[in-house]
């Protein structure tokens, strides 16, 4: 008697995939098994046991349909991200839209926005920027640009939420790309200016009482 597989599995802490054959030691009930589609029993005298099709696969038709199925996944996961991208774009078109709307003193207001910054296509983290009116309107002005120029606009940003709504909501790599640069840039200002500050109240305190 021979188990195969009829869909990726794993039994004795080893993994199977379909057509694979499977060691009868390592499956505690394979009637069960077979009942639920996991496994095809195969009797080398009788044939395919009972209920089951008997269809099995070669190696190179696995490799296939597992490459069809992770590039099914992959295109699904894109997509996802690319209608995610052009939600939080007509979500920053449609403020930018009514901050026009409203007078100077709203203007001074922020605006919650939430973005997904990560995602596996099952699984998202999010993040919420709290924007001013002037932030989502100079994001807006440089996704109107086209992406060199864009690039260039974000080399004098100076608003850490400008970037991150930029690289979320842009999908243009070479946008991203100097939105992430200048963000890196902006941290490592201010982690050298803070250990600057640090260092200098360090020396004032050692300093203290000495006669000169």
């Amino acid at each position: 008697m021979r188990l195969i597989a009829n869909k990726p599995c794993s039994f004795g802490g080893k993994k199977f995939y379909i057509g694979n054959e499977i060691p009868e030691n390592l499956v505690a009930d394979a009637r069960l098994q077979e009942k639920m589609g996991v496994i095809t029993i195969v009797n080398d005298n009788m044939g395919v046991s009972g209920g089951q099709s008997g269809t099995l696969f070669t190696q190179e038709q696995v490799d296939k349909m597992l490459a069809e199925a992770i590039e099914e996944a992959v295109n699904n996961t894109i997509t996802e991200m690319k209608q995610k991208q052009k939600e939080l774009q007509e979500v920053l078109q449609q403020s930018a839209a009514e901050l026009k709307e409203v007078d100077s003193e709203i203007l001074m207001e922020t605006v919650m926005i939430d973005i997904v910054i990560d995602s596996d296509g099952e699984n998202e983290q999010h993040m919420t920027v709290w924007a001013k009116s002037e932030e989502i309107q100079q994001v807006f002005s440089i996704m109107q640009l086209n992406a060199d120029e864009g690039a260039k606009a974000i080399a004098d940003v100076k608003s850490e939420n400008v970037l991150i709504l930029l690289h979320a909501a842009d999908s243009r790599k070479t946008v991203k790309n100097a939105a992430k640069e200048q963000a890196d840039k902006l941290f490592s200002i201010k982690a050298a200016s803070s250990e600057s500050i640090s260092s200098n109240e360090a020396t004032g305190t050692n300093t203290e009482g000495v006669d000169t």
